[in-house]
């Protein structure tokens, strides 16, 4: 029970390196479809995703000290390599941990945003009373079981090819960021809920709500599924439960908020700077 406490504040991965190379193997599958398909929209949403992700995990967080609770020199985010841990500045272990942080910040953002935008269209259209095409089932089978369908071949593969077992492993200590969390879960949510909930801007349709938060739910659960299967993240159950509630849903209505208002006001204004 102490463990899986922990497991809150301080959630952790052990996973070989080879799992790096496998991601960005079945990353490069995924873009492939996505530039194939002319996923523009969705992919410029990854990557700007993906450069603040990269931010807040591998710049701010990598670099912000503990207080005193924790021995000098701790980090919200840290780094062992073969049991070495990662020194400030990085040293060798430079490329080391850059490709790590690309695995963990780059490419997470750009399987989970652009599949987050493309399952957005199809929200946009159901709240609008259109009725799915055959074609939109398609494509969100399609996207949705390749997304979670790499992610726990990935987990599978580092073990069954040995190409790379070194052990890498970080920890997030979190003591200071779940509060964080909650209170963007709730802020959000309630936003969303004035939005869609009333009419104050013309948008009313409560069902919106409902599916930002289960496609929050199920992005969180194609992340943190197969880490808890395969062990790479040592956790239980009830970890598990929180993480699918709350990791993403911290962040979806306002992404939500972002794909259905805040974007399409700026390529209006943008588009009328154009015309003048």
């Amino acid at each position: 029970m102490i463990g899986e406490l922990e497991s809150f504040s301080e959630p952790t991965r052990f996973f070989q390196y080879d799992y790096v190379l496998f991601d960005a193997i079945f990353l490069g599958v995924w873009l492939f479809f996505l530039i194939k398909n002319k996923k523009w929209a969705a992919l410029s949403f990854g990557f700007i995703c993906g450069v603040i992700v990269y931010f807040i995990d591998a710049v701010w967080w990598w670099n912000t000290p503990l207080n005193a609770n924790y021995p000098p020199g701790t980090f919200i985010r840290e780094y062992w390599i073969r049991d070495i841990q990662m020194p400030h500045p990085l040293g060798e272990f430079f490329w080391k941990k850059l490709s790590c942080d690309f695995m963990m910040c780059i490419s997470y953002s750009l399987f989970a945003f652009p599949w987050m935008w493309i399952i957005y269209e199809k929200i946009s259209k159901k709240s609008s009373e259109e009725d799915l095409t055959k074609e939109d089932r398609k494509e969100i089978a399609f996207y949705t079981l390749f997304y979670f369908g790499a992610w726990m071949a990935i987990p599978l593969l580092t073990l069954l090819i040995p190409f790379d077992d070194t052990i890498i492993h970080t920890v997030r200590h979190m003591q200071t960021q779940l509060l964080v969390w909650i209170i963007n879960f709730f802020v959000g949510y309630s936003i969303l809920a004035i939005l869609y909930g009333t009419n104050i801007v013309k948008r009313k349709n409560p069902k919106t709500i409902g599916y930002v938060f289960v496609v929050g739910c199920a992005e969180s659960f194609f992340m943190e599924f197969p880490l808890f299967v395969s062990r790479i993240r040592p956790t239980g159950p009830i970890f598990l439960l929180f993480e699918v509630i709350f990791l993403v849903n911290q962040g979806a209505p306002y992404l939500y908020i972002a794909y259905d208002i805040i974007f399409p006001e700026l390529g209006k204004q943008i588009k009328r700077l154009r015309n003048k």
